[in-house]
This record gives structure tokens, sequence and C-alpha cells, in this order.
């Protein structure tokens, strides 16, 4: 199932190339008391290591277990991220990232972004390794890195999943390769977590 595109998100990611681009301890596994999609989108900062808060879509009420995306932007628009919390229409979701389930939706998650940069003929992205994130005194995400072009663009995209409340949570940040004051998307995966756990 792909996620809906989105205008705003699109401008942004226009923008951004043209310019340039709940808690749990870690490793446990059990599952997180569910919060309404509400609360966690309310849990999410207007700002989060120099990424600005922009444009909120609920999916949930046209598409249910699709629950609602945020978009950010990073400083000067020299990043796009998108933060997204879901479901899938599941009604408990493991806690622990090497649970099957959980692995599965990750790999879901990368091959949606693989398929649609394949569907753009200005776009050519590649996975490049994937990594554990450590999130200090809560349980990891599971991360891939894909490289690749939009248009003459080197660009780069880091996809990280876990889970937050019972739900799946979707972390993606692409930037530029090439800049002049690279932006590390890392510290925005960290705190956005952080914040969507509660």
């Amino acid at each position: 199932m792909t996620w809906p595109m989105r205008p705003a998100m699109g401008l942004l990611a226009a923008g951004l190339l043209a310019a340039c681009a709940t808690q749990q301890g870690p490793g446990t596994a059990g599952r997180d008391a569910r919060a309404s999609l509400e609360a966690m989108a309310g849990r999410l900062p207007i700002q989060v290591a120099d990424f600005e808060r922009g444009e909120t879509t609920w999916h949930e009420q046209a598409r249910p277990g699709l629950g609602v995306t945020v978009d950010y932007a990073g400083p000067g628009r020299s990043a796009v991220a998108t933060v997204s919390v879901y479901d899938r229409g599941q009604a408990a979701i493991p806690a622990d990232i090497g649970a099957a389930g959980v692995q599965q939706e990750f790999a879901l998650a990368v091959r949606e972004v693989l398929d649609l940069a394949e569907d753009r003929t200005s776009q050519n992205l590649a996975e490049r390794d994937r990594t554990r994130l450590d999130i200090p005194g809560q349980a990891p995400l599971q991360c891939a890195t894909l490289q690749g072009t939009y248009g003459r663009q080197p660009v780069q995209t880091l996809l990280c999943l876990g889970t937050a409340s019972g739900r799946y949570l979707k972390v993606q940040v692409t930037s530029p390769t090439r800049q002049v004051r690279p932006v590390d998307p890392l510290p925005f995966v960290v705190g956005i977590t952080r914040a969507a756990r509660g």
C-alpha cells in the first residue's frame, strides 16, 4: 500500500532540491499502551533539532489504518522530513523492532520509498545500508539509508521505523548529499521519537 502524495510535501521537496534538497527500555519486548492519534499528533513539537513543523495530514478517516503524517522542514529548507504514526488496522503491535511484524513493516516501508522513486522519471534511489538507531533510555529504531539522485541533484534519505504508544512510528528525512552546511538527520529522528513516545 503506497502512501498518499501530499502537494505541500511535493512543493517543499521541489524547493529543497532546486535550492541545493511507550516508553520501553532498549531490547524489551511487550506492548505499549495505545494513545489516540490526536494525542500522538499533539506530542510532536513545533521545532525539533532546527526542523520546523509544517502540514499535518489525517489519513485515518479516508483510509483507516494509515493514521496521521506530519511534515517538517530543515533549516533553510535544507532537508525535508515526514513523521507518520499508524497501525494498518492492527490491534496490537510489538514494541520490539526485532519482532517479525515490525520487520515486515520496515521492509514494506523501504520498498514503498524505492517504488515511489521508480515511478518518477527524474528520481533514482537505491538502498545503501541498514542500521539500528539507539534511542537513549528507550527502544531503538530500525533504519535504512537510501542514496540516489533527484534530477541531477545527489540526495540521501534516512528512513527509520519503530513503535510508539502501540502504533508504528516512521520517520523519513531527505536532503541533498552535497551541502555547504550538511544537515545531520539523527538528532531530529531521536528527538521526534522521544516526543512521539511521550
